[in-house]
Formats: structure tokens, C-alpha cells, sequence
């Protein structure tokens, strides 16, 4: 579940701008410094509500969504992402 985006330049820019917040050194640990202002990595935060998204739509199997999901899997040939969660 990596996503579209690449969340590594994303963390890195939110703890450069955490650290320069707290006015502490480049190489100050990042565990410290999430700790001090109580957060995680945006990472973190995006892989979670994707997950909850996705446990969203699979419970509701009358939701449109759900319902494109799978004819999306029935029509692809192959190996996609979609035949793989089944």
C-alpha cells in the first residue's frame, strides 16, 4: 500500500519544518522531536485513513464503489492490484 505519492519527500519536509520550529539541529532525532509536538509522520497518518477508506468501501458491498471495484477485477486481464486483494 505505498500509494500514488512517495511519502518519504513528504516526511522529510514536515520534520525539516518541525525541527526548524523547535529551532533544534538537523540531526536532532525525529522520534524527539514527533514526540515534543505529540505527532507521527504524515506518512503514517495517510496509510491509515487509506486503509480505514478502504474497510469502508469492502463492508458496504451495495456502495458504488465496491460495485466498480469489481467489475473493475472481473474485466482486467493479468495481474493488477485489484485481483490481488481478493
Amino acid at each position: 500500500m505505498s500509494g500514488m505519492y512517495n511519502y518519504k519527500d513528504v516526511d522529510k519536509l514536515h520534520i525539516r519544518f518541525l525541527k526548524s520550529l523547535l529551532c533544534v539541529k538537523k540531526t536532532s532525532p525525529n522520534s524527539a522531536v514527533y514526540g515534543e509536538f505529540g505527532r507521527v509522520p504524515l506518512s503514517i497518518i495517510f496509510k491509515l485513513r487509506s486503509m480505514k477508506f478502504w474497510v469502508k468501501i469492502i463492508k458496504h458491498i451495495s456502495s458504488p464503489l465496491y460495485i466498480m471495484y469489481c467489475d473493475q477485477g472481473d474485466n482486467i486481464r493479468g495481474s493488477c492490484w485489484a485481483k490481488r486483494i481478493n
